[in-house]
């Protein structure tokens, strides 16, 4: 399995399948033809890359990493003759007549493949599943995850993993002070900044705790609608959740910033185990693969954070993922609004509800759900459903509110 550094990277929002995925790509595209007279570049666009990528700022973004070459890109709304629904095929025509093309697919998580060939990035971990993590715990007699990761990755993923928690909550930070509207013809307003002032004067404990991680969320969620630079945890348009968490713990329970890396860092192992079964991409598996994975993310984060076992992380990711396995994706008009930002609020509530089950009920209870299962749950589901309901714009919400 590859590095937690994969999983969590910088890049433009609104979408990491649909932004960050095509401009490594286009950018990938770029280097391979540095060396050659390049006339113009085409990139053509099929399956929910196209037709969703207007909302998304595809083309707007592609343009921008091959600046500096004249380029088109064009849209093909289909699923013939494809094999991924993040299709993506880069075509150079040359000073001296010949082409250079390549066929792309943007996997998730800004992660892509060149068709027919293997993910790239170094191997750094032995297993692939929780159990598999469960097994070399024991093997190597260990009995903290955090450990696991660090003598495998080496010393400086902690580092790794305080710069990109340290984004995300500047990111928080900064959004809590905006207002405006947001891009597009959903005319969206930001309410980040009036549902935080309004968690402030709560008194009840409780509803304080829901509107404190919903206005987090929504700073995040906002922040990547806006297109603004985005740490993807694990995708861009479920990246509001896990801030949103370890962000509360941070401001509101004072957590330590090397505390709260570490249980991020655990939430992200926990989460690289969908990515590499499943997905992490909603025009793939629907948004049960998004934001049901940042939830578990966030649920085994702060599992982890207070220190329960590796059952009861098990547990909180397990809780998290069950409760959002059919989960469509049917972004209105294509953007990464509605009902994006605010399922990034509710995703952030049910990650903390889900940690505390594992808290409190996981003591009386063994659950006979493993992780593992119901990431098999999740894919097999997702297969189920139809493309209209997974980042087409053509079904769910997207069908009534247009």
């Amino acid at each position: 399995m590859k590095s937690l550094k994969d999983l969590l990277i910088l890049g433009p929002g609104p979408s990491s399948s649909h932004t960050i995925g095509p401009y490594r790509i286009a950018k990938a595209f770029l280097e391979e033809i540095q060396d050659k007279e390049v006339e113009k570049v085409e990139v053509t666009l099929y399956g929910s890359l196209a037709m969703t990528g207007k909302g998304h700022a595809t083309d707007d973004i592609i343009k921008k990493a091959l600046e500096g070459i004249p380029s088109e890109v064009f849209f093909k709304p289909t699923f013939q003759d494809i094999c991924h629904p993040n299709t993506m095929d880069c075509l150079a025509y040359l000073k001296d007549g010949k082409q250079y093309q390549k066929r792309f697919n943007s996997i998730g998580g800004g992660a892509y493949i060149e068709e027919g060939k293997p993910r790239m990035g170094k191997e750094v971990y032995p297993f692939s599943t929780f159990d598999g993590l469960k097994k070399y715990m024991e093997e190597q007699e260990l009995t903290d995850i955090y450990e696991v990761i660090l003598s495998l990755e080496g010393e400086d993923i902690l580092s790794y993993g305080k710069d990109m928690l340290l984004h995300s909550f500047h990111t928080i930070s900064d959004a809590l002070e905006k207002e405006g509207t947001l891009p597009g013809p959903l005319k969206l307003k930001r309410v980040a900044k009036k549902v935080y002032n309004r968690a402030k004067e709560t008194k009840d404990d409780t509803d304080k705790r829901i509107m404190f991680l919903t206005a987090y969320a929504y700073a995040t969620a906002e922040a990547n609608a806006n297109n603004e630079i985005i740490v993807t945890a694990p995708t861009c348009g479920a990246a509001g959740v896990v801030p949103s968490v370890l962000y509360y713990e941070w401001k509101n329970h004072k957590h330590s910033l090397n505390d709260l890396a570490k249980a991020y860092l655990v939430g992200a192992l926990v989460c690289n185990f969908i990515k590499e079964n499943a997905a992490v991409a909603g025009a793939i598996l629907g948004c049960q693969s998004e934001i049901g994975s940042a939830a578990s993310f966030a649920a085994a984060s702060l599992a982890y954070l207070y220190q329960l076992s590796s059952y009861q992380v098990e547990y909180a990711a397990e809780v998290a993922m069950e409760h959002f396995l059919g989960l469509t994706c049917d972004p209105v008009d294509g953007y990464v609004q509605i009902p994006c930002i605010e399922r990034n609020g509710v995703a952030s509530i049910h990650a903390y509800t889900s940690y505390l089950y594992a808290r409190n009920i996981s003591l009386y209870r063994k659950n006979k759900v493993s992780f593992d299962n119901v990431i098999k749950a999740m894919k097999e589901t997702g297969d189920e459903l139809p493309s209209d309901l997974k980042e087409t714009s053509l079904g769910g919400l997207a069908k009534i509110i247009c």
